[in-house]
């Protein structure tokens, strides 16, 4: 009796061990799992916004900092999926006033006519340094400054964008009469008509046209619209609804997209690599030309001070459209541009 009385005992404590030590082991067992399948706040993955940058017509190595950002992770690291939309720059600008767009590259002069006409955007971030216009002529004919544009002809894509911009800025900065200019609209012939001797001279991008004859042996000499008026150029723009709602936003692709110009200054080869996954039109042919082109308009892009713009060149940019009938009055300078994302 004795003996089955410490029987069951022992039974009735041993099953009390038991059942406390599976206890345990279903707590920490829910525990671990609780601990494993909770992710840590700062493991989430961030939020992805998601932009649609409009840059230009086509594909073209010239937007090899863009081409860097994206592939080099720089928008990423931003929380930022960049994708690049090709078209006109005035369509791309009325996108942006509408708020249809939040971002888009255009030209000084582009955002001066658009505020004067009440679009609401504003120009963040400078990327060309020097206005990339300039005039072109074969060596033989002797234009080699703006005094000898007289009583010459003078080809133009046409009475537009930035090549007729640029070429009514070195009128106006030299004061150059027009009416000893036979002025004509070419299309997108300069190189061609220029060679051919169909014109005596032509209006440019410096870091194309010029490029082309000097590869094909012609001697040349390139009259630069920035050694003559400081016009600002291409850079980055918003509107104001973005900046007001998302100034950070703003931060974050301005910091980007001057990481990739800073980049593509710094490694042209890489950057050429990069760009010909991107552009069709280089291929092992037009190599040689397409990394001149890049080489010429990292010449362009080179800055002491990344991405800021003067309020004295936006005065004279407006000075000269006011003067040139461009734009029918002076508008508030302070509107056209912020420097206030650079470098933050």
């Amino acid at each position: 009796m004795q003996l089955t009385l410490c029987f069951k005992e022992v039974c009735h404590f041993d099953i009390q061990k038991i059942i406390l030590l599976f206890s345990i082991i279903i707590l920490f067992t829910v525990t671990a799992c609780t601990q494993t399948t909770s992710e840590p706040e700062s493991e989430k993955p961030a939020e992805v916004t998601k932009i649609k940058l409009g840059v230009g017509f086509i594909p073209n190595v010239q937007f090899s900092p863009l081409y860097v950002a994206q592939k080099k992770g720089f928008y990423a690291e931003e929380g930022l999926e960049v994708e690049l939309e090709y078209g006109y720059e005035n369509d791309f600008v009325a996108l942006v006033a509408q708020g249809e767009r939040q971002f888009a590259i255009a030209s000084g002069d582009q955002v001066i006519l658009g505020r004067s006409q009440g679009l609401p955007i504003t120009y963040i971030m400078k990327w060309f340094e020097r206005f990339p216009v300039a005039v072109m002529a074969l060596k033989e004919k002797g234009i080699d400054s703006p005094e000898k544009l007289q009583d010459v002809s003078v080809g133009v894509p046409g009475l537009f964008g930035a090549s007729y911009i640029g070429w009514k800025a070195l009128v106006y900065a030299e004061n150059i009469d027009e009416s000893k200019i036979t002025l004509e609209s070419i299309g997108f012939t300069q190189a061609e008509s220029i060679s051919k001797g169909t014109i005596d001279a032509a209006v440019v991008y410096i870091a194309n046209e010029p490029i082309q004859l000097a590869q094909a042996g012609y001697r040349i000499d390139v009259i630069e619209v920035s050694d003559y008026i400081d016009l600002i150029s291409n850079g980055l723009i918003t509107n104001e609804k973005t900046i007001k709602e998302n100034p950070e936003l703003v931060r974050k692709m301005v910091k980007a997209t001057l990481k990739g110009i800073a980049y593509a200054i710094e490694n042209p080869d890489e950057t050429f690599q990069i760009a010909r996954e991107v552009v069709p039109e280089i291929t092992d042919e037009t190599a040689p030309i397409q990394k001149s082109v890049l080489n010429a308009s990292i010449t362009l892009w080179q800055s002491s001070s990344m991405g800021m713009t003067d309020r004295e060149a936006w005065q004279e940019s407006m000075d000269f459209m006011v003067a040139m009938k461009l734009i029918d009055e002076a508008i508030d300078i302070d509107s056209l541009h912020t420097n206030e994302f650079v470098n933050k």
